[in-house]
C-alpha cells in the first residue's frame, strides 16, 4: 500500500476558499475520484484542510468524512489553536470519524504567534487528545518552528512540503543556510517530514534533476523513518501530472533502497498519524 499523506478535497460550492478566487489554475470542485486520476496502485490518502474560512474548519472534515471515500485513511482538519475555544473546538473535531491531527497555516503568520503561549496552550491540547500537528511555513521561519518544537516534545510534529525551501535560488550560500536550519529542525526526534508540495513552489519544471538534491538533503537529515510521501494534488498538480509522477519522481530523486522506501510510502504515515488501516 501507498499512503498519500497530503491531499486536498474542495468544492467551492459547498463552503469558502477565499484564495482559490485568485488561483485561476485549480479546479473549483477537486473530489475523490479526481485525486485517483491516474493512480497506478493502490493508494490510501491523508485529507490535509484545505484553508476554508477560519469559521468552517469543523464543517470541511465532515464533509470530507462524509464524502465515503474508502481510499481515506485520515483527516488532519483545521483549528484556530491560539484562541479561547480551542477545547471546545478540538472536542467537536474528536467526534468527526478519522481525524487524526491539526493544521493551523503558520506560512504566512510572524514569529510572534509562534511564540506565543496561546499557541502552546493549543498544541498541548491538540497532543492530549494524541493527534499530530501540521506545521506549513516558509523555510525563513525555520528557527521559529524549532523554537516551537522544541516547547513540544510530547506532540508529533510534520513538516509540509520541506518547509517551502527557496527552489529557485541557484545561491549555493541559500541552499546551505535552508539545509543547516532544517538540520536544526531534524536534530529534535518528535518531528517529521513530508517529502511533498516542491511543484507549487518552483516556477522551473519540476524535475528528479531540479528537485533531486532538496529532496535529497532533506531526506539524509531526517531518514526513513521520519519521512513520508505526499502528492500536496492537486494544489502541485502542473503541465498534466498525476499523484503517481510526483510519487516516481521522489523516488527517482532519494535512490533509496527497497526497505528505506517501503518506510516513506507506508509505514511512517501509520505510525505518526496512527492510521489503522486493512
Amino acid at each position: 500500500m501507498l499512503i498519500d499523506t497530503h491531499a486536498h478535497l474542495w468544492d467551492t460550492g459547498v463552503l469558502d476558499y477565499p484564495w482559490l478566487a485568485e488561483a485561476d489554475t485549480l479546479p473549483k470542485v477537486f473530489l475523490p475520484a479526481d485525486l485517483r486520476e491516474g493512480d497506478r496502485e493502490k493508494t490510501r490518502f491523508v485529507f490535509v484542510q484545505a484553508d476554508c474560512l477560519a469559521s468552517q474548519g469543523l464543517e470541511e472534515a465532515r464533509w470530507v468524512a462524509d464524502r465515503g471515500a474508502d481510499d481515506l485513511a485520515g483527516i488532519v482538519a483545521f483549528a484556530p489553536l491560539e484562541t479561547a475555544a480551542v477545547t471546545a473546538d478540538l472536542a467537536a473535531l474528536d467526534a468527526v470519524p478519522g481525524v487524526v491531527g491539526i493544521r493551523r497555516l503558520l506560512q504566512d503568520a510572524d514569529e510572534e504567534l509562534l511564540d506565543s503561549p496561546d499557541l502552546d496552550a493549543g498544541l498541548e491540547a491538540v497532543s492530549a487528545r494524541g493527534w499530530t500537528f501540521d506545521a506549513c511555513i516558509h523555510w525563513q521561519q525555520l528557527s521559529a518552528l524549532t523554537r516551537l518544537a522544541a516547547r513540544h516534545e510530547g506532540l508529533p510534529i510534520v513538516l509540509d512540503h520541506l518547509g517551502k525551501p527557496p527552489l529557485d535560488s541557484d545561491d549555493t550560500q541559500t541552499f546551505a543556510l535552508w539545509r543547516s536550519q532544517l538540520a536544526d529542525l531534524a536534530s529534535l526526534p518528535h518531528v517529521f517530514l513530508k517529502l511533498s508540495g516542491l511543484p507549487a513552489e518552483t516556477v522551473s519544471e519540476p524535475t528528479a534533476g531540479a528537485l533531486g538534491p532538496w529532496l535529497r538533503a532533506a531526506f539524509d537529515l531526517f531518514g526513513p523513518d521520519r519521512s513520508m510521501l505526499g502528492s500536496d494534488y492537486p494544489v502541485s498538480r502542473r503541465r498534466g501530472m498525476v499523484r503517481a509522477d510526483w510519487f516516481d519522481l521522489v523516488a527517482s530523486a532519494l535512490g533509496a533502497s527497497a526497505a528505506e522506501w517501503a518506510q516513506v510510502r507506508e509505514h511512517t504515515a501509520r505510525a505518526v498519524y496512527r492510521l489503522d488501516l486493512d
